[in-house]
């Protein structure tokens, strides 16, 4: 059904979505029996040996207020929620590890980013002879009555330098992981292969960091390609000389005074230019004779 309870001010608002008049909501098919039929039992008499406590109070009223679709939309979400919150547990627990080094890992770069907060909050705490703390960020030198609320302020205002300084603890895992890799994700290399083929991007690969010299390869393609064209070549010779050769048969065959018959081309080349003669004769020239002009009265003015 359309919500179109009010106008829309124009057409574009409601082809853009931007009215709830251009909105189709679907509704559940025999949502009006199952609504009634919560209703009545809602509406259904208690049982009388079960006492109504608070607890029990408070079910029945809640159920009276909720309607099916509703307590159906809110035991889907609990599910979710219980599903997700299993999952987290399952993979943040030791019974399901990834491998054996990666665990290893992953213990050691923790253990290296909880040894570095320490460090980084006291490269960045200056504390006054009284015991009040300021802030070392030369942009921000705040004054604070302890260092409890200094470190607090470091790690909530100036956050985005301590994650930081705790991804350098990545730095040489990473590194030694990209060492260990045959195809690393680095830019291609232009390698210069002369006048013929210009600058032509090669990969780096290898434990070693080596990108291959594609010049040979392009050379080998261009000789290839070469003795493709030439093949060609020789074929189209082979088959013009067997053409020439049965046409000469055909010519002694028909004799020596013959001509065999060809068929006219109609190919016409634009360049040849050929000299044609044209002549010019003036004996049948008719030359028309000029009509006598008529003589003109003159007015006589009165």
């Amino acid at each position: 059904f359309y919500n179109g309870c009010t106008s829309a001010s124009s057409l574009g608002d409601v082809l853009g979505g931007k009215h709830p008049a251009g909105t189709i909501h679907l509704r559940l098919s025999g949502a009006d029996e199952i609504l009634k039929k919560a209703e009545d039992e809602a509406e259904a008499p208690l049982d009388e040996d079960k006492p109504e406590s608070e607890d029990n109070v408070e079910d029945i009223g809640a159920s009276v207020t909720k309607d099916l679709l509703v307590r159906r939309l809110d035991e889907s979400v609990s599910k979710a929620l219980e599903e997700m919150t299993s999952s987290v547990i399952a993979a943040s627990s030791d019974d399901c590890p990834v491998d054996d080094t990666t665990n290893a890992l992953a213990k050691e770069i923790e253990s290296a980013e909880e040894a570095v907060t320490p460090t980084w909050i006291n490269a960045h705490a200056l504390v006054d002879e009284d015991g009040r703390a300021r802030c070392s960020f030369h942009l921000c030198r705040k004054l604070f009555k302890d260092r409890k609320f200094l470190e607090k302020h470091l790690v909530k205002k100036h956050s985005e330098h301590l994650r930081a300084e705790k991804a350098k603890c990545h730095d040489g895992h990473m590194m030694k992981a990209w060492d260990a890799e045959e195809v690393r994700s680095v830019p291609p290399v232009l390698v210069d292969c002369g006048s013929r083929f210009g600058m032509v991007p090669s990969h780096v690969v290898g434990a070693e960091p080596m990108a291959e010299d594609p010049e040979p390869g392009l050379w080998a393609k261009e000789e290839e390609r070469r003795a493709k064209i030439e093949e060609e070549q020789r074929l189209r010779r082979e088959r013009r000389a067997a053409a020439a050769e049965a046409d000469g048969e055909m010519d002694d065959g028909l004799g020596a005074g013959s001509k065999r018959p060809r068929e006219a081309a109609n190919f016409v080349d634009v360049d040849d230019m050929q000299d044609e003669k044209v002549e010019l004769s003036f004996e049948a020239v008719e030359v028309p004779v000029p009509q006598p002009k008529k003589k003109k009265k003159k007015r006589k003015l009165l």
